[in-house]
């Protein structure tokens, strides 16, 4: 290191350590590479109040964020941005999340939208959002790059308003000859217009690297050996720039004593569309011919399912409003080329790719610049002998909500009536334990429900089975209280007195139990009825067995359609212990698992990401729920 950046940095030590105390948002500093702006205080006030240690931040952007390359991926600046962050905040427990972008920020604009009902990921779930995609974005006309940069910074903001972002840039060939020539890229240019308007910090990697290469530090070929992933020698470079990022990061603002909601100015540029989502196949708009099959299995992630033709002609239709339509696809060797009409226009040939060698997620615009205030038609066409596999549109734009207006009640049947009805037969005798409650629903009053349990028990509330319920027992108002915590079973709530402020300050009538999170602790299940019932010795009980989950779980990858009562499992004992408590008991694992299996649809059609239900999965649990509790 020179003489004279060693003396920089102790300059800029000392500046930090002067200013920590008594900066204000007026003099945050910034120097040529980095700009802190108005920061990220959303993120310190979380960083700072981190209480169940899941503090998600997600990086979007290019092969970098990944380590590519490295021999030590742990000089990656990603991670030592989460050294940085727990160098400040030692008690917090952030979690990086790195999610690379190919088809750079105009994919990435579909990726991070709200609401992902094909690939039921949630990106935007973190508190911090840092976008990286110079790299990816190279060669793509700067008039586009700009505004699905724009997109993507709103797309977040609209996700959730509490998220702090920050923009980074790498260093590519064109930077660097573009810095030579003592001109600031264009790339870089745009964002920073971008990052000014909406007040975000920035950290300028590649001006930071081009220096140091400029000056003769480091030749670029031993910076990186493909000109846009580093090498170690490069990565220590990004890393050193980035720690003096951070430190000025976390010291230019105090944490806030709560998180605030940022306001989404105007766009910058007035082309800047903010209505980039995946509309999925399967929303009821999408209109496609008798030929195709949805719900089928993809050979690849992130698709939970795909709509699948193997005949040509075959068409989907998709009514719209908006400036970009594309689709998104599963291409292979058998792929079937494809053809495509926006407006009643000629079909134009999408060709499957020739050198395919495997399953592989096709992303692509087919339709830009058009009318966004217009209604639109799409029409894609399966145009060859072969098999097209789509998972959804890519629309800058809206479509019309088909279930706009309805009330809860006619939403769940709308949603039911597009599914295969329920097959269930309930025992005889179940409602022996439950008398009162069954005579609240027979002959009406007030039936306070209690569900106790995890994420899945609130699908189970968000199912509106009580709708139901009060639909087949109009005399009865049924009042149903989800206490439900993430991740958490009566392992948890028997312990500590928790039944106190998780079930008897409800005051139930029934208490309803179940979930995926019980740990396979039928004892810890009948430890929380027993107490619950010395302090309310009225209160009636009804065990569940577990529904949805992952396929490892016990309940799927060990399934038979009875309890299987040769082996000591979760499912015998929430058996035993309703029998032996005196508790109503419903084994709704085997009717729910043998209705995914009979649906000729993959289980990823019933769930909205790798664990829990979407609509047409809540609705099997609520028309189970129906056609138990119904006489």
């Amino acid at each position: 290191m020179t003489l004279q950046r060693i003396v920089a940095h102790a300059a800029l030590g000392a500046l930090l350590i002067m200013t920590a105390a008594d900066i204000t948002p007026a003099a945050a500093p910034s120097t040529d590479f980095y700009k802190v702006r108005d920061g990220i205080q959303n993120s310190q006030y979380f960083f700072a109040n981190d209480r169940v240690g899941n503090q998600y931040l997600f990086f979007l952007g290019n092969r970098t964020l990944a380590g590519e390359g490295l021999k030590d991926t742990g000089l990656r600046y990603s991670a030592q941005m989460m050294k940085g962050f727990k160098k400040h905040f030692p008690n917090a427990n952030p979690r990086e999340v790195r999610q690379p972008m190919p088809g750079g920020s105009w994919f990435g604009m579909y990726r991070s939208a709200r609401g992902q009902p094909v690939f039921g990921e949630k990106i935007c779930s973190g508190h911090l959002a840092i976008l990286d995609f110079a790299a990816e974005d190279r060669g793509v006309p700067i008039d586009q790059v700009k505004l699905t940069i724009e997109a993507m910074v709103r797309e977040v903001l609209l996700y959730r308003s509490t998220h702090s972002q920050m923009l980074v840039y790498t260093l590519t060939p064109e930077m660097l000859e573009a810095y030579r020539a003592g001109k600031t890229p264009e790339y870089i240019r745009v964002s920073e217009q971008i990052a000014d308007h909406y007040k975000i910090p920035s950290l300028n990697l590649a001006r930071y690297a081009a220096d140091r290469i400029i000056a003769g530090e480091i030749s670029f070929s031993d910076f990186s050996a493909n000109g846009v992933t580093p090498t170690d020698a490069g990565a220590k470079i990004y890393a050193e720039a980035t720690e003096q990022f951070i430190d000025a990061l976390m010291t230019a603002y105090p944490v806030p004593d709560k998180p605030t909601r940022h306001k989404l100015p105007d766009p910058l540029f007035e082309k800047t569309h903010d209505q980039a989502r995946i509309v999925a196949y399967e929303d009821p708009v999408v209109k496609p011919s008798k030929g195709w099959k949805s719900g089928q299995e993809s050979p690849i992630g992130p698709f939970r399912h795909l709509l699948v033709s193997d005949t040509v002609g075959d068409t989907v239709t998709l009514k719209f409003r908006g400036s970009e339509i594309g689709i998104i696809d599963v291409v292979d060797k058998d792929s079937a080329d494809l053809a495509y009409s926006i407006d009643g226009g000629a079909f134009a040939k999408l060709p499957a790719p020739k050198d395919a060698t495997g399953p592989t997620m096709r992303p692509v615009a087919l339709g830009r610049d058009l009318d966004r205030n217009a209604e639109h038609e799409f029409v894609l066409k399966v145009a060859s002998p072969g098999v097209a596999r789509l998972g959804g549109f890519l629309l800058n734009g809206n479509v019309e909500n088909t279930y706009a207006g309805l009330d809860r009640l006619q939403l769940i049947d709308a949603i039911y009536a597009e599914m295969d009805p329920i097959q269930y037969t309930p025992p005889a005798g179940r409602f022996a334990n439950i008398p009162k409650t069954m005579d609240k629903l027979r002959n009406g009053g007030e039936l306070r429900m209690v569900l106790l349990g995890d994420s899945i028990m609130g699908n189970t509330s968000g199912s509106s089975f009580e709708l139901l319920m009060m639909r087949d027992y109009p005399k009865c108002k049924v009042i149903k209280i989800a206490s439900l915590r993430s991740s958490t079973g009566c392992t948890y709530y028997q312990e500590d007195n928790r039944v106190e402020h998780y079930v008897l300050r409800h005051n139930p009538d029934l208490l309803v139990i179940g979930g995926i999170s019980n740990r396979d602790d039928y004892e810890a299940v009948r430890s929380v009825i027993k107490q619950v019932r010395a302090k309310q010795p009225g209160v009636e009980v009804l065990l569940l067995t577990p529904v949805f989950g992952s396929s490892r779980d016990s309940h799927i990858s060990k399934f038979t359609p009875e309890i299987d009562m040769t082996t000591d499992n979760f499912r015998r004992g929430m058996q035993r212990v309703a029998a032996e408590e005196k508790c109503a008991f419903f084994d709704m694992s085997g009717p729910w698992w043998q209705y995914i299996q009979n649906s000729g649809k993959t289980y990823g059609w019933f769930k909205g990401d790798a664990v829990h239900a979407n609509q047409r999965g809540c609705q099997i649990i609520g028309r189970l729920l129906q056609a138990w509790f119904k006489e």
